[in-house]
């Protein structure tokens, strides 16, 4: 019986193969090749399903963009994100140059996005270097968005400009929506400071608008002295070390997290003016952007957190999250 057995399954094996080779090779059709093997076209797709199965055969996809969306659907999977757009870009480097081409990358891939999803309503949006980039590539007419807020202070304590007011005149121009600024720094000198400036109506009502935004879209920052922040003047030295000491790996909407998604510096937390974190999570679109070196602990941070919903970013960072998470 043993001996039969194995004449049996060395003959399906055969089979298997040869059926392989004149679908696969040949380009037969399953009813060609069933009659050439004098098999019905039920029994071919059946033993090209189980060659399949035992990986007589094995499929590959060999074009550049299948890693991009295996590492897309790996971050959905992993992480229960609404999607993930992982972007075409050099690998992560330090030099200036492939840090520009990173964002890039980044920022014309979420404009993709952006253009394919057409978000209605309020649309909040952040500053930073990789917004900026984003809103220089976005197109007339990508949505219908009623209103375009800012999320959180950018008011520079600075020569080095934010830029915020350009990025949200950029969202409003491409969209023909109305653009309400948020009128405060980022980070005040104290908790008292950063309530007396909620409490103006020039500040509270566009925070509230920023809360009532149906998608936020935001860079997602690194802590040193690459940071925005530091850049503007809204984080002293005594801050750094602060955030140093306390792990942060990076920031959204100024407020610097711990690798495990919470908040680094509850005593910074409470000076920052803009949007609460919290507020993030029951969004329906929360697109968060990261590009270039450094971007996978704060990436993964945020993924943590549940402040991010939508993920835009390179491959490096994206394998990094994977790797990580």
């Amino acid at each position: 019986m043993a001996a039969v057995s194995r004449q049996g399954t060395l003959s399906d094996t055969r089979l298997m193969v040869r059926i392989a080779q004149l679908y696969y090779r040949m380009q037969l059709s399953q009813e060609q090749v069933g009659q050439r093997l004098g098999l019905s076209r039920f029994q071919v797709g059946r033993l090209l399903d189980r060659a399949l199965r035992e990986e007589i055969v094995r499929i590959e996809i060999v074009h550049p963009d299948a890693r991009l969306i295996e590492l897309e659907d790996a971050l959905v999977a992993r992480f229960g994100l609404r999607t993930a757009v992982v972007a075409d870009a050099p690998e992560a480097s330090s030099d200036e140059a492939a840090q520009r081409l990173a964002r890039d990358a980044v920022a014309g891939a979420a404009v993709d996005y952006l253009a394919a999803l057409g978000p209605t309503g309020s649309i909040g949006v952040s500053w930073g270097r990789q917004m900026l980039e984003l809103a220089r590539q976005l197109e007339p007419g990508w949505t219908d968005a009623v209103e375009v807020v800012q999320l959180n202070g950018a008011t520079a304590l600075s020569a080095e400009p934010t830029r915020a007011t350009e990025i949200a005149e950029r969202f409003g121009a491409t969209t023909g929506a109305s653009i309400r600024l948020l009128a405060a720094p980022a980070i005040v000198g104290s908790a008292e400071l950063r309530r007396a400036l909620e409490a103006d109506p020039a500040v509270g009502t566009t925070l509230e608008a920023a809360r009532a935004a149906s998608t936020a879209i935001f860079g997602l920052g690194i802590r040193g002295p690459d940071s925005v922040l530091v850049g503007s003047g809204f984080l002293s030295e005594r801050d750094q070390a602060d955030l140093r000491e306390a792990g942060a790996v990076g920031d959204i909407l100024g407020r610097f997290l711990r690798p495990d998604g919470r908040i680094a510096s509850t005593d910074l937390d409470d000076r920052t003016v803009g949007l609460p974190l919290a507020d993030l999570v029951a969004k329906p679109v929360s697109l968060g952007l990261a590009a270039g070196p450094g971007r996978g602990p704060v990436a993964l941070a945020a993924l943590r957190g549940r402040y991010v919903n939508v993920l835009v970013t390179d491959a490096s960072t994206a394998q990094w999250v994977i790797d990580h998470g």
